[in-house]
């Protein structure tokens, strides 16, 4: 890999153990995907389903997970030195744009959702012409801010601490929620919901070597994944019952009132909410960060974080009331997912091969994924028929370009071998 494409500074905190690892990503990656997917699952389906989703799903993420992890691996890489391995320089540089883009639209849509549920469970009375979401909003995008600007170390510390107020947040909303299915349920066993949980989860595992790459060593990292995964299934688990509680996109049920006994809830809800989004919004930062130093490298260091954590509270604070990113959120989404998709594919290419991909593959790999993002924005849209899951579809387009790709390859290989050599 040509070190000088992407500047590397000295990285922090490279001894992270698997706990720390673990708090990393269940705090600010993976708790509100998790809860948001259980309950969207149970909503299309039933107890039994949804637990068999989720054994199925938590298996098939934890070995793409290990996978994309240990791309990352040798050289402490992170998702963009990844990307360059099999993309190369010209994709390198779209997959960081994808993550400028996913950030500015997570940290504005995570920060308005939390600002929103915020808003309706704190029990203070502001006079009218005192704007509480926007206070609440500034209030949650400078703590960000601030716990952005040393980056990884601050990143890891709020995590750890974070993690065991998320945990004990959760179980008093699971207490105190009075947790029950939905009343109209299918019956029979169906994997409908599979396409959810991995949907929900693939766009963060393509990030995972900017984080793993801090990790104390490969042992450290499996055991950090494992656990991830572990807590994710019990989360998700837990979650299945909490429709009544919170609804997708972190809804709260408007009957949920601020006296006893569900002052113990909304105490729950709101310290769940609050260090979610919070451990998220810098989580965010930091994965942009890497974006960030390929694309503005003068910038980088204190800096880039002072200037990505205020102008995306900036940026929050003028649009949040005028319009939504969600169609950022989603575009981005896809690109990331397809990213996790083509990395596997491309990655189990390359044991097979034994060979590091050459520029051939290189566009290859971009122009499929590029393709499988664009062919996922239509469907969105629904230029293209939404009647097949955005995943098998991205993964048919992913695997039908790589097949025709390498047939070319081979006419052009054979072409070459029998075309008659110049004559002197």
């Amino acid at each position: 890999m040509n070190k000088y494409f992407i500047h590397h500074y000295k990285l922090p905190d490279i001894n992270q153990n698997w706990w720390e690892l673990a708090s990393i990503q269940l705090t600010g990656v993976t708790s509100l995907p998790v809860l948001l997917a259980s309950i969207l699952i149970i909503q299309a389906s039933n107890i039994t389903s949804g637990i068999v989703t989720l054994i199925l799903g938590n298996i098939i993420l934890w070995i793409i997970r290990y996978a994309i992890i240990k791309m990352g691996h040798d050289g402490r890489k992170s998702i963009l030195d990844v990307a360059y391995v099999y993309l190369g320089k010209f994709g390198t540089y779209f997959i960081a744009i994808a993550l400028l883009v996913a950030t500015l639209a997570w940290f504005v849509m995570q920060t308005t959702i939390a600002t929103n549920a915020l808003t309706d469970l704190f029990p203070i009375n502001e006079p009218e012409e005192i704007n509480k979401f926007i206070q609440i909003g500034v209030f949650i995008g400078i703590i960000s801010t601030l716990l952005c600007i040393n980056g990884m170390v601050l990143l890891r510390w709020i995590s750890v601490v974070s993690f065991p107020i998320i945990l004990i947040a959760f179980i008093g909303i699971f207490f105190w929620g009075n947790p029950s299915l939905p009343a109209k349920i299918n019956n029979g066993i169906s994997l409908a919901g599979l396409p959810i949980i991995l949907g929900a989860n693939l766009g963060i595992t393509a990030d995972l070597p900017t984080f793993f790459r801090h990790s104390k060593s490969l042992k450290d990292s499996l055991r950090a994944l494992t656990a991830i995964q572990i807590f994710s299934f019990v989360f998700g688990l837990a979650a299945l019952f909490l429709g009544a509680v919170i609804t997708p996109w972190l809804d709260v049920n408007q009957n949920i009132n601020f006296s006893s006994p569900s002052l113990f809830l909304k105490i729950s809800l709101i310290s769940l909410i609050f260090f979610s989004t919070i451990c998220s919004n810098v989580s965010s930062v930091y994965s942009a960060s890497v974006g960030w130093e390929l694309i503005a490298p003068i910038f980088a260091g204190i800096k880039e974080y002072l200037i990505l954590g205020l102008g995306l509270t900036l940026i929050f604070i003028l649009i949040s009331n005028i319009f939504s990113l969600n169609f950022l959120a989603d575009m981005t989404g896809f690109a990331l997912v397809n990213l996790s998709i083509v990395l596997c594919i491309a990655y189990l290419i390359k044991i097979f091969l034994k060979n590091k991909p050459s520029s051939f593959e290189h566009y290859t790999y971009f122009i499929t994924w590029f393709l499988a993002t664009v062919i996922n924005i239509l469907q969105f849209y629904s230029v293209i028929s939404q009647k097949i899951s955005f995943l098998i579809l991205s993964l048919v387009v992913i695997m039908l370009v790589i097949c025709i790709s390498v047939i070319l390859k081979k006419i052009t290989s054979i072409f070459h071998l029998n075309r008659p050599a110049k004559r002197k």
